[in-house]
């Protein structure tokens, strides 16, 4: 009886949750963004995507995401004609369309947890849909980054849950085309993968760049094997700097400095690369010389480590490509039934939707208007911000901590 009744109340939970999501979709969206989507959808449609790319058009997103805006494009013309893809209508449409993307992550995320643990699959499903940053970023902001979390978290499932390796390929390669940074957990799912499938089952991993190419190739059709990397080569050096207003560790040295910068003979880029190289092999010692690839556990605990050590000490990072992260912690967290790790979730989430708010105000008001920087919160943000940095390293090296002691565990194991 008790059951049920924490049943109906975390299903009560969830749909006020999703019913928050809908209304925040009518709040001012991130204007630099939904401007970019909406010129794209209508190139899209106008065009196809056959001459999306040209020499003299911006554009440095991937082909995933493209795909969906020519779709949504085409759908809105056909089912509001007299409606332009410019105006606020569109918005709307737009950000029901990502929040499906978040409401099946969080469908994925109950399956995974409740095999594992059957009475907390539903309130971990709750535990992301009301997180108030990746509700932000979704809802208000109007980005993505909640689809590629929905492709993350289902390849990982077909990888660890179904053993269904062509549909973890097929995922992966779909994955990549929403955003490449998704390739932030690779290191942990291949060793995962190479450790558990016997070589006829490696072979799958060839039909990742296969369907790169094949998805790809009406973009690209004057060079449909090169095309993709080119585009990714470009899409990483739009933006050369230690840190776009992220809290990260770059926020210490300051942002928007170019990367190119050096210290001790090497650019702040090459730094970067070695303390995250170094933070990875911490990561993945546990499952190569432990044998954690053997528990799903600490596959999951390694890919959120993966994730959130890409944020921390890459440059040229965003603050939205953290969004990834938290499913993963959340999915660890239910799983070991770890209230640390469920407080530093709630912890690094207010601390993520703080980040998300400063740059969506800065940007919205205060970068068009000067008058809006007095605002105290902002202000104070302005101020202090690098507070927010050292919660997000600390929450970094509690879990490093705890991942350590979870894989020394000998029960963790059983």
């Amino acid at each position: 009886m008790g059951i049920l009744k924490r049943n109906k109340r975390n299903i009560s939970i969830l749909f006020i949750a999703i019913l928050l999501r809908l209304a925040l979709i009518f709040l001012p969206s991130f204007k630099i963004d939904m401007t970019d989507w909406q010129a794209w959808s209508a190139r899209l449609v106008e065009v196809t995507p056959i001459h999306f790319y040209a020499p003299n058009y911006f554009s440095d997103y991937f082909p995933g995401y493209l795909y969906m805006l020519w779709f949504l494009g085409a759908s809105f013309k056909f089912l509001f004609p007299h409606l332009s893809v410019f105006g606020f209508g569109f918005e709307v449409y737009l950000k029901l369309f990502t929040n499906l993307f978040d409401i099946a992550t969080a469908y994925y995320i109950y399956k995974i947890v409740s095999s594992y643990k059957k009475n907390l699959g539903l309130l971990s499903a709750t535990f992301y849909l009301a997180n108030p940053a990746l509700a932000f970023n979704s809802s208000v902001w109007g980005q993505v980054d909640g689809i590629l979390a929905f492709f993350l978290v289902y390849l990982v499932y077909c990888l660890l849950e179904l053993k269904k390796t062509y549909r973890f390929s097929t995922t992966t390669a779909l994955s990549i085309l929403v955003k490449p940074q998704g390739l932030a957990i690779f290191p942990v799912i291949l060793i995962n993968f190479i450790a558990n499938f016997k070589y006829p089952k490696c072979l799958s991993l060839l039909l990742i760049p296969i369907f790169l190419i094949i998805f790809s190739f009406p973009f690209f059709l004057k060079d449909p094997i090169f095309g993709l990397f080119h585009l990714f080569q470009k899409s990483t050096s739009t933006y050369p700097y230690t840190s776009m207003f992220s809290y990260n560790f770059w926020s210490f040295v300051g942002w928007w400095i170019p990367d190119s910068t050096k210290f001790l003979s090497f650019t702040y880029q090459s730094w970067g690369m070695i303390i995250y190289l170094i933070s990875l092999i911490l990561i993945l010692f546990p499952l190569v010389f432990k044998k954690g690839y053997k528990n799903n556990y600490i596959v999951y605990f390694a890919i959120t480590l993966a994730s959130f050590a890409f944020f921390l000490f890459l440059t040229r990072i965003h603050q939205r490509y953290l969004f990834p992260f938290f499913p993963f912690l959340l999915i660890t967290a239910f799983l070991i039934n770890s209230m640390k790790l469920k407080i530093i979730y709630l912890i690094l989430s207010l601390v993520h939707f703080i980040n998300l708010w400063y740059v969506y105000y800065f940007y919205n008001y205060v970068y068009p208007n000067s008058e809006f920087s007095s605002f105290s919160i902002y202000q104070l943000l302005n101020k202090y911000y690098n507070l927010f940095t050292v919660l997000n390293l600390l929450g970094f090296g509690i879990l490093i901590l705890v991942y350590y002691k979870f894989s020394n565990d000998k029960k963790s194991h059983a």
